[in-house]
């Protein structure tokens, strides 16, 4: 009996993938593209123009789990948007390795998946220690547009911390073009790097249409 009978682990997400480092994450082509109005996976369907608008995936994880699942069903929905931030299953600072290197895998997976079915697609990364990077930005473009959320990021010290030397890592190891961030304003990076650029996060839109009566 195949395995692949029983496709648990999607493998057929990465037929013709070229996959690189020790965990053999598909390797992701290079994109330049950053987008003027972001909204959520969540928010799909209210929008009326989604060619205005990129598409993110800084949601929670049981809600991405239907891509992971059947990521066909959203290709027609993902084209119509001008891009797509792709998903971002967490690298929690309490999850085992193993669970951490399997949730950026999924991340790659989905991101090659996508851009191999003509989906503009910004790849995402994500780590919790900087040990964790021997291997997850690994699959990830240099030079290119490289897409991270500061969201459960700021409520400690110490992941707050995590998150400023984690961009650090990740600036020396892939010099992004651009560094799109979902979320909080991080003072740290203003007078250190000129390709970052932000978007507010759901919360953030939200209060924004509550405050203006939208």
């Amino acid at each position: 009996m195949s395995i692949r009978k029983f496709d648990r682990f999607s493998y057929k997400y990465l037929e013709g993938a070229r996959l690189v480092g020790p965990e053999h994450y598909p390797m992701i082509s290079s994109t330049q593209y950053v987008p003027d109005k972001v909204v959520s996976f969540s928010e799909r369907n209210r929008i009326k123009n989604p060619q205005e608008y990129g598409l993110d995936h800084f949601i929670y994880d049981y809600l991405q789990e239907q891509v992971w699942n059947n990521c066909d069903r959203f290709l027609d929905i993902y084209r119509k948007f001008n891009c797509v931030i792709t998903t971002d299953f967490s690298a929690y600072r309490d999850a085992p390795l193993w669970e951490r290197k399997y949730n950026v895998g999924r991340n790659r997976t989905i991101a090659y998946y996508l851009q191999k079915n003509g989906v503009n697609i910004i790849p995402v990364a994500s780590w919790a220690y900087l040990d964790d990077f021997d291997w997850c930005l690994d699959g990830l473009p240099r030079n290119a547009s490289i897409a991270i959320s500061t969201n459960g990021c700021m409520a400690s010290f110490i992941s707050h911390t995590a998150l400023i030397d984690g961009i650090a890592r990740l600036q020396e190891l892939l010099a992004p073009s651009h560094l799109v961030i979902c979320g909080s304003f991080l003072s740290e990076l203003s007078d250190k790097y000129d390709n970052v650029y932000y978007y507010q996060n759901f919360s953030q839109r939200l209060q924004r249409r509550l405050k203006n009566g939208e």
